[in-house]
C-alpha cells in the first residue's frame, strides 16, 4: 500500500508542473504496462520531493492496475540483510495464496525463503537451498528473487518503490545492479529515490549509479525546486487569499523552491498567523529551523515523546516507547500521539496496529541531532532492553536490530550482549549472503573485546575465534573487494587457536573452506599433523592439498602425490565421494600441466563416480575439465556429449557460474565447427545472464570478425576493453583468453586490433604467481601470434622452443597447435620445419572436424608454397586454396576468402609447370567454364568466385583463346561436351 501525505504539505504542481521529469515518469510506466520494465531513480536534495513524486506515479500506476509495493532503507545499521526488498517482498507473499507463490517463484522459493522466512510457512514443504561458494549462493539468491518478480509482473504489472537509497546496504545495491540486467522482457517498473546531498565518490549508491547508467532500462530524474509561481499558489491554497508578491519572493528565495521546506515554513507561517505584511515576517534561516519552530509549538510533553521516538529510529513502536518515556497511563502517551499526528509530523503505519513513522526524515533528523551523546547512548540502553524483552524467545528473528542498539548503548550496558547479538546478526548475514554487511558485525564485536582487525595475534578465547572466523568467511566472500590475504590472515589466527587448544575438528574445518588460494596450503600441511595419516580427513586434506598445488602453479609432482594419497584412503574406506573429488583434482592437475588425454581419461571417470552420489560441483568440475581437455585434443564428439551432460545439471542446479561456464564451452565448440549461429545464439544468453564474461566477449569478437562483420566485431571489443578497464583484479583465465583472442582477430581482419591490450593481458598471464602451465602456454601462443604479424624471427625463435606443449592440440578456438608453430617456423625461415608443422595442423584439424581452422591452416600453408614457388609448390598450393575456398565459402568467412582469391591470382601467375585440364586448362578457367555452362553472366560468375569482374574478363579472353572459341555458345557447347566431372 501507498503512504500518501495527508494535507496539503506539499503543492500538487510539485509534481505536475515539472512537465520533463513528468515525461519521464510516465513513459517509463508505458514502457514497463508494455513489457518493456524499467528503473527510474529520483534524485535531489532532502525535501525536495523525490517520495512524493513516487507516490503520485504510485497514484497514477494502480489507476493503471499496477501493484505497487513500496521498500524504505534506513540510516541505522539495525536493519537486516536486504531490508529495503524483504518489505516489499514479504507483503507480496503474505497476501498471496501457496499455489501463486509455488507457480511464481519456482524452484527458487528455497533462496528467497532465506532472506524471506513468510515463504516457507506458506510453503512448508521447501527443501533447504543447496549449500554452495559464497559467489554462487549470492548469484542464485539474486537470480531467485530476479524470476519472482519477473515472473509476478506476468499476471499483474508491478511497481516496486525503493526510498532513502543513499542509505542502502551494500548488498542490496548489488541486487538493484542484478535486476537491472534482466529487466528487458517483463512489466516491471522499479522507481529508487536518494539525496544527492549525501553521496561522495566512494559511497556505495556511486558505484551502483555507475553500472546502472550503462544498462538501456536505467533513467535519472534530478528533481528541482519550485518555481515562484508554485510557492504563490501553495500560500494561497493555505491561506485561503492571495499573499502580496514580496512575500512570495521572500519565501521562494529563502526555501530555494524546496517544497518541504516551504511546506514547513507556510505552515509555520499559517500557525501563527502571519501572512501579512512582508517586511515583518521572519523566513527560517534552514528547513531544520523551520522544522524545529514548528515544533515548539507542540506540547512540551509531546516534544519529549517525539525525542525519544526519533532514537528508536525513523519506524517506532508505541509499546516500546511507552517503556522510554515511563507513562503510567496509555491514554496519556495515546493523546501526545494523537497531537504529533494532527501536527503532520507523524503517520501512523497501516495495518500495523501501534506502529508509526515521521513523515519525513528531515523531522526525526531534527529531533534526535538536539538529543546529547549521554542521553542517547541511555536511551538506546533502554531500547535494547525493551527491545529483548519485547522479542522474547523471538530475538534471533531481530538480531541486526537488537545488535544496533546494544552496540550505541555499549558504554552503559557493556560490551556482552552487543558481541553476543553483534555474532548472530553476522551469522544471519552470511546466510543471506550479504558479506560486506556481516563484515560490519564481527569488526564491531570484535572492537568492543579490543581485538585488533589485523596481524598475526592468534585468538586468545573461543569467542574471540568465532568471531575471526566469522569476519575471515565474510572476507574472503566480498572479494574483489578484499584482497585474499586478509581472509587468509584473519583465518589463521582462529586457525592456530584451535590448532593450540586441540579442537581438531574447527581447525580442519578451516583447512578445508572452499575459499582461500595458494595461502591454504599452509592450514592444510598443519592440519595433516593434527589427524592420523590414515583417517578420512587425511584423506580430504590430501585432496585440498593437491587442489591449490595446481591451482597456483605448485609442484606437479606434490599435487599429484598428494591425490595419490587421498585416492587411496578413499577406496580403503569405499568413500565414493572423496574418490570422486580426488580424481576430480587429479584430472585438475593433468589439464593443468598439459596432459590433456590423461585429464580427460580422469575427469570422465570422476564424473561418473560423482553422479552416483549426487556430488553434483564435483561432476559439474569434472565434466568441464573433461570438455576442455577433449575440445584441445581434437575429441569434438566426446566434448559435445560432456558439454550436454554439464548444461542439464547447471540448469537443473541454477548455478550462474556453472552455467556460464557451459554456455562457454558450448560457444567454443561451435565456433571450432564453424557453427556460427549456435555460436552467437549461445554467447548472447551468456552474456544476456549476468556480468560482463570478457571471455564471451573474446569469442564474439573472433565469431564477428571471421565471417566479416567488422561493425558488430567493434561492438564487442569496445565492450571487452571496457570490461577488462573496470576490473580491479587480474583474473587470469579472462587474460588468457584476450592475449590469444586479439592477436588472432588481427591475424583474421589484417588489422591491428588492441596489440597492447592484447600484450599487457599476455605479460599479466605469464608473470602472474598462479601461472600454472597450461595458461602461460597459451598467453606465449597470443605473443607467437603477434610475433608473426611482425615478422619479428627472433621473438619466433624464442617462442618456438616455448611452445612444444600445444602440438596435437589447438590453443581455445584457434590456431592450431602445429599451425601456429608452421608459422613460427616461417618466419624463422626454416620452411621445411614450417612444411612438417602444416602437414600435422591439417591432419588434425580434418580428424577433428575444425573446419574454419582447417581452412586458414590450409591458406598459411599455401602462402608459404606460393612465396617457395619450388617445384610442385604451385600445384600443391592450388589444391590447398580450392580446399580453404570451399569450406570458407560454405561458412561465409569473407576475409579469409578474400585472402584465398588474392593468393589464387598469385598462384596462377607463376608458370604453369604441367596442365591439369585438358587444353591447357587452369582450375579456375574450368571454374568459369562450369559457370558458362551453367548460365551465369560475367558479374554473376565475379561475385560467386569472389573476384573482380576485369579478373574474369581476363579469365573468359584466355578460355576462348585456348579452345578457339568465337563465342559464348561454344563455350558451353565445350563445356557440355567435355565430362566436367572429369575436371575434379
Amino acid at each position: 500500500m501507498v503512504r500518501i501525505l495527508t494535507g496539503n504539505e506539499f503543492p500538487q504542481s510539485g509534481f505536475i508542473g515539472r512537465r520533463s521529469e513528468l515525461a519521464v515518469l510516465t513513459d517509463a510506466l508505458d514502457e514497463a504496462l508494455a513489457g518493456r520494465g524499467q528503473i527510474v531513480l529520483l534524485a535531489g536534495e532532502p525535501g525536495i520531493g523525490k517520495t512524493r513524486t513516487a507516490q503520485e506515479l504510485a497514484l497514477r500506476a494502480e489507476q493503471q492496475g499496477v501493484q505497487v509495493l513500496w521498500g524504505w532503507c534506513y540510516e541505522n545499521e539495525g536493519a537486516p540483510p536486504y531490508w529495503p526488498w524483504v518489505q516489499p517482498l514479504r507483503a507480496y507473499v503474505q497476501q498471496a495464496d501457496p499455489e501463486q507463490l509455488r507457480s511464481e517463484m519456482g524452484p527458487g522459493a528455497a533462496d528467497i525463503a532465506e532472506i524471506i522466512p513468510e515463504v516457507r510457512q506458506k510453503l512448508p514443504e521447501l527443501e533447504q537451498a543447496p549449500a554452495l561458494e559464497p559467489e554462487q549462493a549470492r548469484f542464485r539468491l539474486f537470480d531467485s528473487v530476479t524470476t519472482f518478480l519477473k515472473s509476478a509482473a506476468q499476471s499483474q504489472p508491478l511497481m516496486l518503490v525503493l526510498d532513502d537509497l543513499h542509505w542502502a546496504d551494500k548488498p542490496s545495491l548489488l541486487l538493484l545492479e542484478f535486476l537491472a540486467r534482466q529487466m528487458t522482457r517483463c512489466s516491471l517498473l522499479v522507481v529508487g529515490c536518494y539525496r544527492t546531498t549525501d553521496l561522495s565518490r566512494r559511497h556505495p549508491l556511486s558505484e551502483t549509479l555507475s553500472q546502472l547508467s550503462r544498462q538501456p532500462v536505467f533513467h535519472r530524474v534530478h528533481l528541482q525546486g519550485l518555481t515562484e509561481e508554485d510557492v504563490g499558489q501553495f500560500i494561497q491554497n493555505a491561506a485561503g487569499f492571495s499573499p502580496m508578491p514580496d512575500l512570495v519572493r521572500n519565501v521562494h528565495a529563502r526555501t530555494g523552491g524546496n517544497p518541504f521546506f516551504t511546506s514547513e515554513v507556510v505552515k509555520l507561517l499559517a500557525g501563527q498567523g502571519e501572512f501579512g505584511d512582508p517586511a515583518e515576517i521572519r523566513i527560517p534561516e534552514g528547513v531544520r529551523e523551520a522544522i524545529g519552530q514548528r515544533l515548539n509549538m507542540l506540547s512540551e510533553r509531546c516534544n519529549e515523546v517525539l525525542t525519544a521516538a526519533s532514537v528508536i529510529g525513523r519506524e517506532f513502536d508505541s509499546k516500546i516507547l511507552k517503556s522510554l518515556i515511563g507513562e503510567s497511563e496509555t491514554d496519556d502517551l495515546l493523546a501526545e500521539l494523537e497531537e504529533a499526528l494532527g501536527a503532520l509530523v507523524i503517520e501512523e503505519l497501516p495495518d500495523a496496529p501501534e506502529r508509526y513513522w515521521f513523515t519525513h526524515d528531515l523531522v526525526r533528523e531534527t529531533l534526535v541531532i538536539e538529543v546529547s551523546a549521554a542521553r542517547r547512548v541511555r536511551l538506546h540502553a533502554r531500547i535494547a532492553e525493551a527491545l529483548e524483552d519485547m522479542y522474547g524467545g523471538d530475538g534471533e528473528a531481530h538480531v541486526s536490530e537488537l545488535a544496533y542498539h546494544f552496540a550505541q548503548a555499549e558504554p552503559v550496558l557493556g560490551a556482552d550482549r552487543m558481541v553476543n547479538y553483534s555474532m548472530l546478526a553476522g551469522e544471519e548475514a552470511l546466510a543471506a549472503h550479504a558479506h560486506e554487511q556481516a563484515m560490519g558485525h564481527f569488526e564491531r564485536a570484535l572492537g568492543a573485546r579490543g581485538v585488533p582487525l589485523t596481524g598475526a595475534e592468534p585468538a586468545s578465547n573461543t569467542e574471540t575465534a568465532a568471531l575471526l572466523v566469522g569476519l575471515g568467511r565474510a572476507q574472503a566472500a566480498a572479494l574483489p573487494t578484499y584482497r585474499t590475504e586478509e581472509a587468509v590472515e584473519t583465518l589463521g589466527r582462529a586457525f592456530e587457536y584451535y590448532a593450540m587448544s586441540g579442537d581438531i575438528d574447527r581447525a580442519v574445518a578451516i583447512a578445508e573452506m572452499p575459499l582461500l588460494l595458494h595461502q591454504a596450503t599452509g592450514f592444510v600441511s598443519r592440519a595433516l599433523e593434527l589427524v592420523p595419516d590414515d583417517s578420512l580427513e587425511a584423506g580430504r586434506l590430501w585432496s585440498r592439498n593437491g587442489t591449490e598445488l595446481a591451482r597456483t602453479g605448485g609442484s606437479y609432482t606434490d599435487a599429484h602425490e598428494s591425490f595419490q594419497h587421498a585416492l587411496a584412503i578413499a577406496r580403503r574406506y569405499g568413500d565414493t565421494a572423496l574418490e570422486a573429488r580426488a580424481l576430480a583434482g587429479a584430472s585438475n592437475v593433468e589439464f593443468m600441466y598439459q596432459n590433456h588425454r590423461e585429464a580427460a581419461e580422469l575427469a570422465v571417470r570422476g564424473a561418473e563416480l560423482a553422479r552416483k552420489v549426487d556430488y553434483w560441483e564435483i561432476e559439474a568440475l569434472s565434466r568441464g575439465i573433461a570438455v576442455l581437455s577433449l575440445r584441445i585434443i581434437g575429441d569434438l564428439p566426446g566434448a559435445r556429449q560432456q558439454v550436454r551432460v554439464m548444461l542439464d545439471l547447471a540448469d537443473r542446479m541454477r548455478n550462474h557460474p556453472l552455467v556460464t561456464n557451459a554456455l562457454m564451452f558450448n560457444t567454443t565448440l561451435s565456433l571450432l565447427d564453424g557453427d556460427w549461429e549456435t555460436s552467437r545464439a549461445l554467447g548472447e544468453r551468456a552474456l544476456a545472464g549476468g556480468p560482463l564474461d570478457s571471455r564471451q566477449l573474446a569469442l564474439r569478437i573472433l565469431l564477428e570478425y571471421q565471417v566479416g562483420n567488422s561493425e558488430e566485431s567493434d561492438v564487442y571489443l569496445n565492450r571487452l576493453v571496457e570490461s577488462i578497464g573496470a576490473i580491479s583484479i587480474r583474473n587470469l583465465s579472462f587474460d588468457t583468453f584476450t592475449a590469444v583472442a586479439l592477436p588472432m582477430a588481427a591475424r583474421i581482419s589484417g588489422s591491428n586490433v588492441e596489440v597492447q591490450l592484447a600484450e599487457e593481458c599476455a605479460a599479466a598471464a605469464i608473470t602472474s604467481p598462479f601461472a600454472v602451465p597450461l595458461f602461460a602456454t597459451w598467453a606465449r601462443a597470443g605473443q607467437a601470434l603477434s610475433a608473426v604479424s611482425r615478422g619479428d624471427s627472433v621473438a619466433a625463435q624464442q617462442l618456438y622452443s616455448q611452445l612444444d606443449p600445444i602440438r596435437g592440440t589447438v590453443v581455445l578456438v584457434g590456431p592450431a597447435g602445429d599451425r601456429l608453430l608452421g608459422l613460427l617456423s616461417v618466419t624463422m625461415g626454416n620452411l621445411a620445419q614450417a612444411i612438417a608443422h602444416f602437414e600435422d595442423a591439417l591432419t588434425f584439424c580434418r580428424n577433428a572436424g575444425y573446419r574454419p581452422e582447417l581452412a586458414w591452416t590450409c591458406c598459411d600453408y599455401a602462402e608459404m608454397l606460393v612465396e617457395r614457388n619450388g617445384e610442385g609448390d604451385r600445384a600443391k598450393a592450388v589444391a590447398l586454396l580450392e580446399e580453404s575456398l570451399a569450406i570458407s565459402s560454405e561458412l561465409g568467412m569473407r576475409p579469409l576468402i578474400a585472402r584465398v582469391a588474392a593468393l589464387q591470382e598469385q598462384a596462377e601467375a607463376q608458370p604453369v609447370r604441367a596442365p591439369a585440364y585438358p587444353d591447357r586448362l587452369t582450375q579456375r578457367e574450368v571454374d568459369v567454364l562450369r559457370l558458362i555452362a551453367a548460365g551465369k553472366g560475367n558479374r554473376e560468375i565475379a561475385e560467386q568466385l569472389f573476384l573482380s569482374l576485369r579478373t574474369i574478363e581476363r579469365h573468359i579472353t584466355n578460355l576462348y583463346t585456348k579452345i578457339s572459341a568465337r563465342g559464348k555458345a561454344d563455350a558451353t557447347t565445350y563445356a557440355l561436351r567435355h565430362d566436367l566431372s572429369s575436371f575434379s
